[in-house]
């Protein structure tokens, strides 16, 4: 018997007219007497809605019902209905899934973006694994990999570190450092081999302990990306052969976990990788017996589709600016934090703030008035105008980059719609190399651009 999930897209408002209901009882027998269950928030954010129900209920009749989904894809599990919810990322469907794991392949080629990584999910080891019907697709897995294996190429591109560590060896002929009497003895005195002598020593070089977990991960890695499908088991291949090329020089040790902190901020890097190294080896040691047919257990998690978008589209703006400090992600200024801020060099350059929005509505072209006004008074601050050394009073164009092909919200509330008319194509203003862009007539100066994300096509059952 098929295990009963609850299975919702991103930026869902499911609203009860008689299908929601029927569509919950496929999946939950309340008998009666349904329970609201508490909300999931984004690491304890009670502003990050990953899992709402709204419900009123009288005398065991539903006069209203909504499952509320926001920016996050992700599994839980229900206490009160005792029942998972999977949350899909909005495109998904029949004929073809997002491919969220070549989108983030792509935004960590950009270096930088390694930095902005922090908040971008969150994982529950220690509570209860959910089992998944096999149908559906978890990529926390290959997710993580992923990351991993981008850090480590980032940290061989730069160089492996190099340093100090302990190193014990039967030497012939020669002494080195502190010799160690009792394998001295063992090892060569009773053997009556009087030329050598077991040593221990400081050597300075690749062989040292982050390194050896930095290659077992990769090892552990190898070994895994038969279980992954083929295009993406090509893909975590060829990362894993290069990164492996640089560790010719160190040994293959075996770890359960690496609890060290690199200190140096010059390969603070390495910190990511161990972070991301330690979570895969509890991924994949758990995943080896956790598996029922052709079901898999995976922990309880969330990953920040919005959050990834802005990676993507960081990775996007430093492909068309290239200069240094001509894009700064995430600058604060006056209190506020700016998703881009665009300083092209070069005479006449570009000078713009830019704001991502992974946001179904985009689709139609039409922004948000909160949205517009919160990226008009962005652009007025005086701090960003020295920022992009502007003198006068020039209006800073403003513009919104958004997914293609999202999709569209159930509903949208009348408050929040702004009547915009968007003029035709203007190809001379985009700041992305991607068509789509136009003008908002409302507003001076505020154009908006779309950006393609990658799909996977002629998803399987």
């Amino acid at each position: 018997m098929e295990n009963k999930i609850l299975v919702l897209k991103e930026h869902n408002h499911f609203y009860y007219s008689g299908c929601c209901q029927e569509y919950l009882k496929e999946v939950y027998d309340w008998n009666d007497n349904l329970i609201t269950p508490k909300s999931f928030h984004f690491r304890n954010n009670e502003n990050a809605i990953c899992f709402k129900v709204s419900a009123e209920i009288e005398e065991n009749q539903i006069n209203f019902l909504q499952f509320e989904t926001s920016y996050y894809i992700g599994l839980q599990h229900i206490a009160e209905w005792d029942l998972p919810v999977l949350v899909e990322p909005k495109m998904n469907n029949e004929s073809h899934q997002l491919n969220f794991v070549k989108i983030l392949t792509e935004a960590l080629q950009e270096p930088e973006n390694f930095n902005h990584l922090d908040g971008l999910m969150e994982v529950d080891f220690n509570s209860k694994w959910i089992e998944v019907p096999s149908k559906h697709r978890v990529e926390l897995t290959p997710f993580l990999i992923i990351q991993f294996l981008m850090a480590v190429r980032q940290i061989v591109k730069k160089g492996l570190k190099k340093s100090y560590y302990q190193k014990t060896e039967n030497l012939r002929s020669r002494v080195k450092g502190k010799i160690m009497v009792g394998q001295q003895l063992k090892q060569n005195v009773f053997k009556n081999r009087l030329t050598h002598t077991v040593c221990s020593f400081q050597e300075f070089g690749f062989d040292t302990e982050e390194n050896q977990f930095l290659k077992y991960v990769l090892q552990v890695i190898y070994s895994y990306a038969g279980n992954l499908e083929p295009v993406l088991k090509a893909q975590v291949l060829e990362l894993v052969h290069y990164n492996f090329a640089a560790f010719q020089q160190v040994n293959s040790q075996k770890f359960r976990s690496y609890d060290k902190v690199e200190s140096n901020p010059f390969y603070k890097i390495y910190n990511n990788a161990f972070g991301l190294g330690n979570q895969i080896l509890k991924l994949i040691s758990h995943s080896y017996g956790s598996v029922n047919g052709n079901n898999k257990k995976h922990p309880p998690h969330w990953i920040d589709m919005s959050k990834l978008f802005e990676l993507y589209v960081f990775k996007k703006l430093r492909e068309r600016f290239t200069g240094a400090g001509e894009v700064k992600y995430h600058e604060k200024k006056h209190y506020q934090e700016l998703d881009f801020i665009i300083n092209e060099k070069k005479e006449n350059g570009i000078k713009a703030v830019v704001d991502a929005k992974y946001k179904p509505r985009y689709k139609n072209g039409n922004p948000t008035k909160e949205d517009a006004r919160q990226l008009s008074g962005y652009s007025r601050l005086n701090s960003v105008y020295e920022e992009l050394g502007i003198t006068d009073d020039q209006i800073i164009p403003v513009y919104f980059i958004y997914p293609k092909g999202l999709g569209e919200i159930t509903e949208i509330h009348k408050q929040d719609i702004e009547d915009i008319e968007s003029a035709p194509e203007k190809r001379d203003i985009a700041i992305l190399q991607s068509s789509g862009i136009t003008e908002v007539k409302a507003y001076r100066k505020m154009y908006m651009q779309e950006v393609p994300l990658e799909v996977l096509s002629s998803v399987n059952p």
